[in-house]
């Protein structure tokens, strides 16, 4: 037994060595690092905000894998998002509006980055260096919402922040620890504890929904009673924190409110001018609803009403008004099929790679409710590109997985 736990002890070093020395291509550590620059803000450089730069790295350098590795095939199943690529592409065309060529590729650019992420060789050290920069990247992510709001400072939390794509990009590593701990319990408890905290600190409504269900939804095995009692503890937590004063102010312009005022025809009900937006869209809508007006076309109809804002908080409105009910439809489609093969090769992979399928899988979760609310389709830098990665992180491990399975009988033949 002694001999044997030697042994153990000695494997598990070796392999956390090889895993402090697996290198990870640049495109891995762009994306992580153009992503906190992203939340932090700022104009950048060349009179360009971060947060362009944030998307444009990343999807340059996969633009560059793409063609500089031909001889490595794509082992993300790019033909799942066919149909999209091709109805956003038809549309750019013809299109005619302002900025259409910059959203169409923003929209596009997180398939991009995981085709080119696949093409990695991700073994056993690449993979747990990989799940470490994701940790890294939690952690700065934490760390910048800490000091844009003030709190290490004042000791206090603001009242209202302008935090909306950080809360977003919360979400993302909810997901991944809210995996974690179902697969294998232990810290990831308290890193998700963290991010979940993140979208409360920038006081985003929709976002605090979404984080509270990003355990007891995770695809993750997970005990049914375990979901039941999670989502019944972040039910009395909701209701403690929507009678609460930061969260009443946000709600209600009067500051008081209850969940029977929660309705866009209450007056009281703060929608920072939503609701006129989104019956505007609904009532042009009805003028080509089934292709679209066009790419990029809401935006300056939101303009036209807004004189600032350039998207709708709704993105299903959004896809509608610009592609109409076929494209949205297209999207739909391409997206779930995505979810079902994300999990089913989840289902019949072990360790880190059937962690990163089904954080991959069910990082489509908030991805759906917050498009309901927000922009999370444009947040490339944000959300998008980082969420394709863990797929293509995936789908490339398990290629390798499959490559050495391939070649091992041929070996010993």
């Amino acid at each position: 037994m002694q001999v044997y736990n030697s042994a153990l002890r000695r494997a598990r070093y070796e392999n956390s060595e090889k895993s402090r020395r697996a290198p990870l291509p640049i495109l891995l550590w762009a994306v992580s690092v153009f992503t906190l620059i992203s939340c932090f803000g700022g104009e950048g450089f060349l009179g360009f905000q971060a947060a362009g730069f944030g998307w444009v790295v990343p999807f340059v350098l996969a633009l560059f894998v793409l063609i500089s590795r031909m001889d490595n095939g794509v082992r993300f199943p790019f033909y799942i998002w066919l149909p999209w690529i091709l109805l956003v592409m038809i549309h750019l065309s013809v299109a005619d509006t302002p900025h259409a060529l910059q959203r169409s590729v923003m929209m596009l650019s997180p398939i991009a980055v995981g085709m080119a992420v696949s093409k990695f060789s991700a073994g056993e050290g690449e993979i747990e260096a990989f799940v470490r920069l994701c940790r890294y990247t939690a952690a700065g992510l934490f760390a910048i919402v800490v000091m844009k709001t003030g709190i290490a400072r004042t000791g206090t939390m603001p009242m209202a922040t302008a935090l909306a794509a950080e809360a977003i990009t919360s979400l993302l590593f909810a997901v991944f620890f809210a995996t974690r701990y179902a697969l294998w319990g232990g810290k990831a408890i308290v890193w998700w504890a963290a991010m979940i905290m993140i979208p409360l600190l920038a006081v985003t409504r929709s976002a605090i929904l979404v984080a509270g269900l990003s355990l007891p939804l995770t695809f993750a095995p997970l005990n049914i009673w375990k979901r039941a009692l999670i989502i019944s503890l972040m039910a009395i937590i909701g209701v403690s924190l929507f009678y609460s004063e930061r969260i009443q102010r946000k709600m209600f312009y009067s500051g008081h409110g209850t969940f029977a005022d929660i309705s866009l025809d209450n007056p009281d009900f703060r929608m920072t001018g939503r609701n006129t937006i989104l019956k505007v869209m609904k009532a042009k809508l009805s003028e080509s609803p089934w292709f679209g007006h066009g790419a990029n076309a809401s935006e300056p109809l939101v303009r036209s009403i807004t004189y600032g804002l350039t998207h709708p908080h709704d993105d299903w409105l959004r896809l509608m008004y610009d592609y109409g009910y076929v494209g949205t439809f297209v999207f739909a489609a391409c997206m779930s099929a995505q979810i079902l093969h994300a999990f089913k090769r989840a289902r019949r992979s072990t360790g880190e790679i059937g962690v990163l399928f089904y954080v991959g899988a069910a990082s489509f979760i908030p991805f759906v409710m917050l498009m309901f609310t927000d922009n999370i389709i444009m947040y490339a830098a944000y959300y998008g590109n980082f969420q394709f990665t863990i797929l293509g992180m995936a789908y490339a491990a398990q290629g390798a997985e499959d490559d050495v399975k391939a070649v091992s009988p041929r070996r010993f033949a």
